[in-house]
This record gives C-alpha cells, sequence and structure tokens, in this order.
C-alpha cells in the first residue's frame, strides 16, 4: 500500500511541475562591420569593413537594412548608401531568420528599381549577422559581427 501512495506522489510531483516554453530570440537593432562580396563577370569582388545597419520593426515582424558606403562594381567611382526595406523575420531557436522574395531598394534620395533585391535570405544568431541576395543581377552577400 505504501509503494502505491509514494508512486501516487511522484506522479502527482511529475504532473505539476511546469514546462516553460523555450524562449526565442527577439529581434534588436544592431551595428554590424564586416564584408559585403559582390559577384562582378563571374569574379568575387569583395568590399571589406563595411558598415551594416540592422533595424526591426517595433512588432518584430520585418525589418530594413542598411548598406553603408557600397560599391557594386570595381569600377563604380563613389559609394552609395541601399536601405533593403520589409525583410521578413522569423524567430527560431537559432536564431532570427530574415527573408524577402522581391523588393526594391532606397538609394541615393529614392527608390532604386534598376537594382531589385530577390531571393534574401540571412539570419542573426549571436553577434553575427549574414545574408545573401541578388541585386538586379548581383549575387551579393554580406558576413559581419556586431560592433
Amino acid at each position: 500500500m505504501k509503494k502505491i501512495l509514494f508512486a501516487l506522489l511522484a506522479l502527482s510531483l511529475i504532473a505539476c511541475t511546469k514546462v516553460e516554453p523555450e524562449k526565442l530570440p527577439e529581434p534588436e537593432a544592431a551595428d554590424y562591420t564586416g564584408t559585403v562580396t559582390v559577384m562582378f563577370q563571374g569574379e568575387p569582388f569583395d568590399n571589406e569593413g563595411i558598415n551594416v545597419n540592422f533595424t526591426p520593426s517595433e512588432d518584430g515582424k520585418t525589418a530594413e537594412i542598411t548598406i553603408y558606403k557600397i560599391r557594386f562594381v570595381p569600377q563604380m567611382p563613389v559609394t552609395i548608401d541601399v536601405t533593403i526595406p520589409k525583410i521578413n523575420l522569423q524567430s527560431t531557436s537559432e536564431g532570427i531568420i530574415l527573408s524577402c522574395e522581391e523588393v526594391i531598394p532606397l538609394a541615393m534620395g529614392g527608390e532604386y528599381p534598376r537594382y531589385k533585391v530577390t531571393e534574401l535570405k540571412g539570419k542573426v544568431a549571436g553577434k553575427e549577422l549574414t545574408f545573401s541576395l541578388n541585386f538586379g543581377d548581383y549575387p551579393t552577400s554580406f558576413k559581419g559581427q556586431a560592433d
């Protein structure tokens, strides 16, 4: 009889144990420094020491990324700042997943449809931001660390 009572007591304690749901990371604004690589004429063109700002929306469902002082090709005489709006965010146990099928980037004071962003995929994990996308016909990627 004692064994049955102890077994019931143990089961009731287990049943009362609260299982905490896994806490997923929340997107936070941050500045990153890293390398932007643009594929140009079949060769990678690296822009090192590039600053990138990641700014999530208030509800944490979308974000925008601004890439500062970027050149898309070696012959480009000036650098420009480019903002990619409307990036979808999803929190997972591995980090914040970034995605966007298609959006018009902002540069030089307005929309820049010539370099439409397509197939953006990326992740914020810890202090690292990585993403890849196409700027028009130019496959582009970034990998950097939070400042």
